[in-house]
């Protein structure tokens, strides 16, 4: 009975399906376009076009197809969202576009409106339509405007492919074309967070984008310079110019900023080094303010920009931590490591945090979720800092460790080794990361090594070499 229903359904979807040639769709497609312009029926307009996506088949794409029509189709599916899966006429493109003699007539605008509908759409010819237009872009290059500049380096770093040669020349390109004072400052936004997804730095675009983006600092919603500011901290280009115009407009808006954008805006400026801002003092006031409305990748991102800047302010990790204990069941373990090690760094325990948070990650582990060895390092460490033992907590974390030593780096054994040393763990799994640590003395980082990383790791190597007896790496000495 079930099958026979199921197989009534595809049938019953088959006769639904109207044909149609190209050219027709195109032209139906392209005055709902020209409505959606200019007509108050927005809504209506859309479900028509979304309907026309959904109910026909193309019958001679074959022959119909060129890059000008492929262009249009893929930028009438992305205005109408509509779904990848039940658009045929945009599925059938798309393919289409993947055949080699499509690839050798490819324009470069064309190209940009189908590589934008697949990101946007989340198309499952995403990665093949990247792939397979590399070098034909990399040939292209000189020829690409304003507009297919940004929305290809944007694709491309967004899905985050790597390759330099690609990158090199539509940057090069870019950085003349977008010069253009007509350029969107959502483009300037959306290149350089996606050069900063890759970590390509382009100094000549970047000096463009940020030239753009003080010149059009006051326009687009905040989300627009906190993602420029981001994006440029990402890739370690600290224009003073660029963040104190940013940041004197950022601080007249953070009551606009969510709690993800102010875990974002947080930070960039420690990455930035400037945690001394009157914006940081303003952001963690806002913080205390609506502590209650954050998440927990938000409550993680905002902890350990305060660690990693040094800032010890009660009053913010209060009201995380707060907000923490009522979420604690949607963590994930990088987001446990990063929140307990940010409060314990700073001696900050909290009865009922610690336990629920331990609690979670014991869970997350019991439940086959991904664990990485430096999480469970940082949480058992975090526990130690704050000298407080949750005995399933040591034998899940120990037992992950010790599982996997080989491919442990020297600092998150050290840190496991002197967690296990403070809280007095002495089990199989601490042996075992012990005689893996004895077993070759280059295993342990140098305390050069250990001090350009912070003072407590230095502090921590020195107390587990003590503690254990073990020599490390010896410096060399010149020849």
């Amino acid at each position: 009975m079930w099958r026979c229903g199921s197989t009534c359904e595809r049938l019953r979807h088959a006769l639904w399906m109207r044909s149609m040639s190209t050219q027709t769709f195109v032209a139906s497609v392209e005055k709902t376009q020209q409505q959606l312009a200019a007509s108050e029926r927005k809504q209506e307009l859309v479900l028509h076009g979304r309907h026309l996506f959904e109910s026909e088949t193309l019958d001679d794409i074959k022959t119909a197809w060129t890059p000008s029509v492929a262009g249009t189709v893929c930028h009438a599916a992305t205005q109408l969202r509509i779904s990848p899966t039940k658009g045929q006429p945009f599925a059938a493109m798309v393919e289409r576009s993947l055949s080699r003699e499509a690839v050798e007539a490819m324009d470069a605008p064309s190209l940009a409106r189908i590589v934008h509908a697949c990101l946007v759409l989340r198309s499952p010819h995403l990665y093949d339509i990247l792939f397979t237009y590399i070098r034909a872009l990399i040939k292209l290059a000189p020829t690409l405007d304003t507009v297919s500049c940004a929305v290809l380096l944007n694709a491309y770093g967004r899905a985050q492919v790597q390759h330099e040669e690609l990158y090199k020349v539509i940057c090069d390109r870019a950085a003349i074309v977008m010069k253009d004072p007509r350029t969107f400052v959502a483009h300037t936004a959306n290149v350089a967070h996606a050069l900063a997804r890759v970590h390509f730095f382009h100094r000549d675009l970047f000096l463009v984008l940020r030239d753009q983006a003080v010149r059009q600092a006051s326009q687009g919603p905040p989300l627009v310079p906190v993602t420029i500011l981001d994006a440029f901290a990402e890739v370690g280009f600290f224009d003073d110019s660029l963040f104190s115009v940013l940041e004197e407009r950022l601080m007249k808006e953070l009551s606009e900023l969510p709690a993800p954008l102010m875990a974002s805006l947080i930070g960039c400026l420690v990455k930035a080094g400037r945690a001394s801002s009157p914006l940081f003092t303003a952001c963690g006031e806002r913080i205390i303010a609506i502590g209650n409305t954050f998440d927990p990748t938000s409550i993680a991102k905002t902890c350990d920009a305060f660690y990693r800047a040094n800032v010890l302010k009660e009053e913010v990790f209060g009201a995380l931590a707060e907000r923490a204990c009522k979420v604690a069941a949607d963590f994930r373990a990088d987001e446990i490591n990063l929140t307990l090690n940010a409060l314990g760094s700073f001696d900050l325990f909290d009865g009922e945090l610690f336990p629920l948070l331990a609690s979670r990650f014991v869970s997350i582990v019991k439940q086959g979720g991904y664990v990485s060895p430096v999480d469970a390092a940082g949480v058992l460490a975090s526990f130690a800092a704050v000298q407080e033992r949750s005995d399933e907590l040591v034998h899940i974390c120990t037992q992950l460790l010790a599982a996997h030593c080989d491919a442990l780096d020297g600092a998150t054994l050290v840190q496991s080794l002197w967690a296990c040393t403070v809280l007095n763990v002495r089990n199989e799994a601490q042996q075992s990361l012990m005689e893996y640590a004895k077993g070759d003395a280059s295993r342990i980082p140098s305390e050069e090594a250990a001090a350009r990383q912070s003072k407590q790791a230095l502090e921590r190597l020195q107390y587990v070499k003590k503690a254990y007896g073990l020599a490390g790496p010896q410096p060399q000495g010149p020849l």
